[in-house]
């Protein structure tokens, strides 16, 4: 895991980024990366390495040290002539995703932040497929509170980058918003009486990391916005029918092709 002494210890932290990101040296991180919860087999549409390859970008695959993010397939340094970005999966639980952002933030080459991850809605007016990049959010994870003290880095987007990445969104296939959002933990996601609390006080969204994504980068001075992909809505009950299988398919598959295309959008690789 992430060593406590790595800010100070210049050494240790190049092993935590061998061990955590699968980077060699420091030098090599981009000043933009794209950090997710989400192994990148499922961030991006299946043939996405092929479609990279078709676009002219070389790909270089990270792999971490560390034996339990093995199997989430390691990280991606994509270049494309003097445009580079990093992809890097940097955990499921909220604790482990933090104190790998932590590390990343903690880098000075990194200036500007993408967060892509998974998202409930509570609003009848963002559906499945969808996507909302909220500017503001409530958070509810008190996790990032333990490494920033919140009237000192509040959990907000970047303007300047939000309005770059909303407009890159916009011109895909996809319905983009930016409605209030809600980063909860996991046992008040599943609960019912305080997701119905949410919505009365006019949140949109629900996930478990998009707070802590934008509380630490802001406690680093660094731009941050998230992209979130709408994948269930927790108050609406689906009843079940091929016509809507197939229909939330088709939205998932578009959906997922957006957040590639927007990823590459902001690597300026396309």
């Amino acid at each position: 895991m992430v060593y406590g002494e790595i800010f100070e210890n210049k050494e240790l932290r190049k092993k935590a980024l061998r061990e955590e990101i699968g980077i060699e040296e420091e030098e090599e991180v981009p000043e933009r990366i794209v950090v997710t919860p989400l192994p990148l087999i499922t961030l991006f549409p299946k043939d996405f390495e092929e479609n990279l390859k078709k676009l002219g970008i070389s790909i270089r695959k990270l792999e971490p040290k560390d034996m339990l993010l093995k199997p989430f397939g390691g990280n991606l340094l994509l270049e494309k002539g003097k445009n580079k970005g990093l992809i890097a999966f940097i955990g499921r639980g909220l604790i482990e995703f933090t104190d790998r952002l932590r590390l990343l933030v903690s880098l000075e080459n990194i200036k500007d932040l993408l967060f892509t991850g998974l998202a409930g809605s509570l609003s009848e007016e963002i559906i499945t497929g969808d996507i909302n990049i909220p500017k503001y959010l409530i958070p509810f994870e008190n996790v990032s509170s333990f490494y920033a003290n919140p009237s000192v880095a509040t959990p907000k987007a970047d303007e300047d980058i939000w309005k770059e990445v909303y407009d890159y969104a916009t011109k895909t296939k996809v319905k983009v918003h930016s409605g209030l959002h809600a980063t909860v933990m996991f046992f008040y996601s599943e609960t019912i009486e305080f997701l119905n609390y949410l919505k009365n006080v006019g949140v949109s969204t629900i996930d478990m990391e998009l707070s802590a994504f934008y509380t630490i980068s802001n406690l680093y001075n660094k731009r941050a916005v998230g992209v979130l992909r709408i994948t269930d809505m927790p108050l609406i009950e689906h009843y079940f029918s091929e016509k809507f299988a197939e229909l939330a398919k088709k939205k998932r598959e578009d959906s997922v092709a957006s957040i590639f295309e927007i990823v590459l959008k902001f690597f300026k690789m396309i």
